[in-house]
């Protein structure tokens, strides 16, 4: 319900603007539509031919060349200068080179607008006309060739700056990139730059001598177009390419004033994949008649006649210092058949870089001996011109020879600027408030990664649109940071010549710690067996260490409540990746898996955020709840303080202060019930402090509390699809602290045995279902049947009471329903087979839900349904007192406060009412009593009216043989009157219809 307070007129505009919406919709909904019949007119096609063979072409659309005499209704390029590229015949792999570029005036209309044809072509031309020349359908012939008077003569400038990620089209995964600049009929390269993705050309290619026709004001507001192609040289064979873009130039004619343009980006496309961005700027200056040389001076050409890009259109530059965080490389595969034990990582930007120290064994120790290094560079003031920094990881092997193992480029340089403060005085980035039931922390936390970064190393080629972003490609992961300021005019470093990014950073030396790793359960699993289910069970991998539950399976489920809880011993940082996997049981064959999710456990245990073991929203000493953290709160919160330079904790009667935050709450508690022992302690106060630590002025930040992450689960073969959640937590604890108490037990509850006992004493105004063929008079032969829900292999039913003429039955009969139950999710469990071929049950939780029907017996045809009742046993409305109290309204018009739950109330008796098609068709007479399995156990009753605990028999019970026989007879005598003074049989046995002991 949206309630939208205000005026009739803003009632008026929010009708509107959803009516809007709606037309919005249905035009984008069914204008495809309308394009899908074929165009009456054909298509043009422009083919360029070489020795009578056709070459290439171009298609354009007759739609968008196609004449109106209204403008709005003209094709869109229709008598206008286009240019075309054309594409080689036939099937052809997207991402082709361009084969040659026409520039087309083309124009599409009837013969009777044929005087209309010119009107948009540069002025100032004179035309010839054959003699021969002449239409049937047109009175203006065509002209054989335009003649302009009019010449413009210009020269190009393009400033070609730099590029960045451009695809990588060796199998390094890097490029040897060129540019290669078409303009008109003039073409021109730029140097080569070796093994980059990130070239840095600073060449200026001139073009001159270029003619133009046409107005000069025309020429400038529709310039034509250049081509830039960029391609990666290769020592042998012909240069590849790796993708294209079309940039108009700025125009300045003779008698403007010049400016000199900016440098801006171009978005560079490989067919439909993107290539990267080339930064450049190109100009279009008109050579005056009067003074040919009177143009803006250009620098003078290097060594190998290279010019460069003016300094007044280069972007100006600042001295910056880029200080490198080494912290190690992680799962590298193998390059060229090795694998990868000696790397080094080459950290390079804007021509300036610093190298690593080689780690010496990888298999032993992954990480780096010298933790940072730094180096000056300069950089645009232009955040958006700042060049990109590549990471280039490179692995040494014998004789003194590296192999390069990966690359990465990062385009944007901005994340890593940093503040004159760094470390703990600088304000953190705050984090959002999520429920952490509903993710994983990494989407809350971004990724755990406020002290170090993770980047991905690729290989190989990219410029290939299947394979192009495919995970195939990441050969490993480099984790580091950076940190990028200006110069400080003294030159020196931070705090006595260590560099800023080190602060807050803890040493990187091995770390034994100790993993729990919780699975709570997992749902919407893909299913992996023919008959849509799955038997899933856990694996986990950490390092070398791998753990099989394969025993505990759980047999057909998608929605699988595991609750089991594993130990490993780890050792950071070559056990640092925790892989979740869930696989599918089989007898035969081997197991399928069905996804998985990787956890990175050094990120976590690194963070300032505490992701080791997450704070309770209470403190406990014992009980489920107890606290399993190996650290107090009140020594958590110190080192906070300590590790933050933050003065406190200060712990005073009733409230702790922490710098110049106050905390209040309950400090001092009493051990028992009498209160004659009163202690004080400051954990629950300490840990009410932490779960607020956000809000500690300068530092605070978001600590990870106590939760349940649901992560999703994926499988290689099919990236990017869900295969399903899986529910879970992880606790990790460094062996060098005290070690924390047992594991939290969340094994799956166990259903308990119940056993519900059903007396069905009496019915009360049953429909009459039949009709005495002899004398019109309605009767039933009631019986009733009863089972619960999901367990309908159990259905009882009580004997039948014969011609009952008014509704009424006597039964005296018990029901005994034994099933198991789980009262905290108010759930019944129900394992079953479900079909003959099954090996294994299936179980499945269901509400708990009693049925009662009352039918009539009928000895030649199927029996004959009357009514039902219905009773969830976790809440059905109360039962009358008496039958005649019993009607419809008490199950339709039911509220929470009549509603009783057996499970409570353990014995209930009453009248309820039998309902068939929302009328009412009787009344039952029921008495139910709920044990427990093992009351049940102790105390056993039998069914029907059998031992232990019989049942009394019906009152006048002796009768009901003999009036079945006799019912003929009283029909009868109903009918022919011949019995006289005779008394009725159903007055023999005073007045009781009976039923007979069974059917």
């Amino acid at each position: 319900l949206w309630i939208f307070p205000g005026s009739e007129s803003e009632w008026h505009r929010l009708a509107w603007f959803a009516s809007y919406s709606q037309i919005v919709f249905l035009l984008k909904t069914y204008i495809p539509c309308c394009l899908k019949p074929q165009n009456t007119v054909p298509d043009v096609f422009i083919w360029m031919l070489s020795n009578n063979k056709r070459v290439a072409y171009a298609r354009v659309p007759a739609k968008h060349i196609l004449y109106s005499p209204e403008e709005e209704q003209r094709g869109k390029d229709c008598g206008k200068i286009k240019t075309h590229f054309l594409k080689l015949p036939g099937k052809r792999p997207l991402g082709w080179t361009v084969q040659a570029k026409v520039d087309v005036y083309l124009w599409l209309g009837p013969a009777s607008y044929a005087h209309s044809i010119m009107e948009n072509l540069p002025v100032g031309y004179e035309t010839e006309v054959p003699s021969n020349t002449g239409s049937e359908h047109s009175t203006v012939p065509s002209p054989a060739c335009l003649r302009y008077k009019t010449t413009h003569l210009f020269q190009l400038r393009a400033h070609m700056y730099q590029a960045r990620g451009l695809i990588a089209a060796d199998s390094t995964g890097l490029s040897d990139p060129f540019a290669k600049v078409t303009f008109t009929s003039y073409c021109q390269t730029t140097k080569i730059i070796s093994q980059t993705l990130s070239p840095t050309w600073n060449q200026m290619l001139l073009f001159n001598g270029i003619v133009l026709h046409g107005d000069g004001k025309e020429i400038a507001q529709f310039p034509p177009e250049i081509v830039i192609e960029l391609y990666d040289d290769d020592a042998v064979g012909k240069a590849e390419y790796i993708g294209s873009t079309v940039a108009a130039p700025v125009v300045r004619l003779a008698d403007q004033k010049y400016e000199p343009p900016q440098l801006s980006y171009h978005p560079v496309y490989c067919g439909n994949l993107s290539g990267g961005d080339l930064l450049a700027a190109f100009e279009l200056l008109e050579i005056p008649d009067s003074d040919p040389d009177r143009l803006p001076p250009v620098d003078p050409p290097d060594v190998s006649q290279i010019y460069p890009v003016p300094a007044n259109i280069r972007p100006v530059l600042s001295k910056y210092r880029v200080e490198v965080l080494f912290w190690g490389v992680r799962e590298l595969k193998k390059v060229q058949l090795l694998s990868v034990d000696r790397p080094q990582v080459f950290i390079e930007c804007a021509g300036k870089g610093v190298k690593s120290s080689v780690i010496q064994s990888y298999k032993k120790n992954p990480n780096f001996n010298v933790l940072a290094d730094w180096f000056e560079v300069e950089l645009p003031e232009n955040e958006l011109l700042h060049p990109p920094l590549s990471i280039c990881v490179v692995d040494w092997r014998a004789f003194g020879r590296s192999t390069l193992v990966g690359t990465h480029t990062i385009n944007c340089l901005k994340q890593f600027l940093c503040k004159e403060q760094l470390g703990p005085q600088a304000t953190p980035r705050r984090v959002d408030i999520i429920e952490t039931e509903k993710g994983d922390l990494e989407s809350e936390f971004n990724n755990f990664e406020d002290w170090v970064k993770t980047f991905h190393l690729l290989r190989g080629k990219s410029n290939d649109e299947v394979h192009g972003d495919s995970e195939d490609r990441i050969i490993g992961k480099f984790k580091g940071s950076f940190c990028i300021y200006p110069c400080p005019e003294s030159g020196g470093l931070l705090d006595g010549g260590q560099p800023r990014i080190l602060q807050g950073i803890p040493p990187n030396h091995s770390v034994n710690v100790l993993i729990r790793v919780y699975i709570v359960a997992a749902f919407n699993l893909s299913p992996a067996d023919p008959d849509g289910k799955s038997d899933p069970y856990i694996v986990l991998r950490l390092g070398n260490t791998e753990i099989k539950d394969r025993e505990n399976y759980i047999p057909k489920q998608l929605n699988p409540v595991f609750g089991r809880s594993f130990e490993i011993q780890a050792t950071f940082p070559k056990d640092s990746l925790l892989t979740v996997l869930i696989y599918d049981h089989d007898f035969v064959g081997t197991d399928d898996l069905i996804g998985e999710t990787k956890i990175d456990l050094e990120n976590r245990f690194y963070s300032r955020h505490r992701a080791t073991c997450g704070l309770q929203s209470q403190y406990e000493i014992e009980g489920y709840n107890a606290w399993r953290d190996a650290t107090k709160p009140s020594e958590i919160l110190t080192k906070l303080c300590k590790d933050y330079r933050i003065n406190g904790p200060f712990m005073r009667p009733g409230e702790i202060q922490v710098g110049t935050k106050v905390f209040k709450g309950q400090t001092v508690f009493t051990e028992d019930e009498n209160g004659n022992e009163p202690v004080e302690s400051y954990e629950h106060l300490s840990l009410k402090v932490l779960r607020a630590w956000e809000e500690i002025p300068g530092v605070g930040f978001k600590l990870v509390p106590e939760h349940i992450e649901t992560r999703p689960l994926y499988h290689k073969d099919k990236p990017g699809m869900e295969q399903g959640r899986v529910q879970m937590w992880v606790d990790i604890f460094p062996k060098d602290m005290p070690l924390p108490g047992p594991p939290v037990d969340i094994s799956p509850r166990k259903p308990k045995g119940y056993e519900l006992r059903v007396i069905i004493w009496n019915t009360e105004d049953v429909i009459l279902e039949d009709e005495n063929i002899f004398t019109g008079q309605r009767s039933s032969d009631i019986y009733v049947k009863g089972w619960i829900k999901g367990l309908e292999e159990d259905k009882q039913e009580t004997d039948v009471h014969y011609n009952s003429l008014t509704g009424e039955g006597n039964f005296n009969w018990r029901f005994v329903f034994p099933f198991h139950y789980l009262p905290a999710e108010k759930q019944m469990v129900v394992s079953k087979r479900e079909n003959i071929f099954s090996l294994e049950k299936t179980e499945r939780k269901i509400p708990a839900e009693l049925v009662l029907q009352v039918w009539d017996f009928e000895r030649l045809s199927s029996d004959d349904f009357l009514g039902t009742l219905e009773l969830n046993l976790n809440g059905f409305h109360r039962a009358a007192k008496t039958a005649k109290s019993c009607d419809l309204g008490m199950a339709v018009a039911m509220s929470e406060e009549n509603k009783i739950s057996i499970f409570q109330q353990k014995r209930v008796r009453g009248w309820w009412p039998f309902i068939k098609a929302g009328e009412l068709t009787g009344k039952v007479e029921a008495e139910f009593h709920l044990v427990t399995a093992e009351e049940a156990e102790k105390n056993p009753v039998g069914k029907a009216r059998k031992e232990p605990e019989p049942l009394e028999k019906p009152n006048s019970s002796q009768g009901r043989a003999l009036l079945a026989l006799l019912i003929p007879a009283i029909s009868l005598s109903e009918l022919f009157g011949h019995l006289g003074n005779a008394r009725p049989v159903t007055e023999l046995v005073d007045g009781t219809q009976l039923a007979a002991p069974c059917r």
